[in-house]
């Protein structure tokens, strides 16, 4: 499975993530090494008593926080991988557990259906993403969404600006990773792998100038924690790889990758 899954990414990306090979043939720049400038971790939403009753299938937590991850990079650079392996885990943890809309059935972002998302809790639903925040739509922090025009209208607060603008979307790719965590709402607690991730095979900038990628949409009432890896594509070519903690040959640290 391993052998199959490596092979896979190679012909996409045309280097290999999950072992620890420098690349060949490209010397990292002083700026190459700066691409990654920031982890954002946004509040997009902070449900209340009328969040709870409003269900369909399955109820919001009292008291649950919706947040939203942006891998936030240097200008002219494109996010290609989110991911874990044998020496660096990729986490996404709770205290309690992740909300899933049984009703959404979203598990990326991709697939979140517009002409639903103002039924009970789906635009508050928990999932993957390489910038898509919805079918046609790329997710960018609230206090950048100065359209005036809103997708999410059963919210008072979201009304105002709901992160999304139409936009064109990248390729998504999952490898070795169990998707049904993202359907099921009893035992979504701990998402962890050591050998997969999410990819945006062509890779992906931000909508806008400062160019911020959103990577997850996730909800609980608990403490959020996470330990994140993600492969940046270069304007010449390249590739940096940047990990929370122990790098090792080309790897670059980024302490903003874990939150505990």
């Amino acid at each position: 499975m391993k052998i199959k899954f490596l092979t896979l990414f190679l012909f996409i990306l045309s280097s290999s993530i999950f072992s620890q090979n420098i690349q060949n043939n490209y010397e990292i720049t002083h700026d190459d090494s700066l691409a990654l400038e920031n982890i954002i971790v946004e509040k997009y939403y902070i449900s209340d008593s009328t969040d709870y009753n409003d269900t369909i299938k399955n109820s919001l937590p009292k008291g649950a926080v919706t947040y939203r991850i942006f891998i936030d990079m240097k200008p002219d650079y494109k996010l290609q991988l989110v991911y874990g392996n044998q020496k660096h885990e990729l986490l996404l943890e709770t205290t309690t557990k992740f909300f899933n809309d049984l009703e959404a059935d979203a598990i990326t972002g991709f697939n979140v259906n517009t002409k639903r998302i103002n039924k009970g809790n789906i635009a508050l639903d928990s999932w993957l993403t390489m910038g898509a925040a919805a079918r046609g739509f790329t997710g960018i922090p609230r206090s950048e969404d100065t359209t005036g025009f809103s997708v999410i209208t059963n919210r008072p607060s979201l009304k105002i600006a709901d992160g999304l603008i139409k936009g064109i979307l990248p390729d998504f790719k999952v490898f070795n990773l169990d998707m049904g965590f993202f359907n099921n709402d009893s035992t979504a607690t701990k998402f962890s792998t050591n050998n997969g991730g999410w990819a945006a095979p062509g890779g992906v900038k931000g909508p806008t100038p400062e160019n911020r990628v959103l990577i997850a949409q996730l909800t609980t009432n608990g403490k959020l924690s996470f330990k994140l890896n993600v492969q940046i594509g270069t304007p010449t070519g390249g590739y940096v790889q940047f990990v929370g903690e122990n790098p090792e040959g080309s790897e670059m640290q980024f302490n903003g990758l874990i939150l505990k």
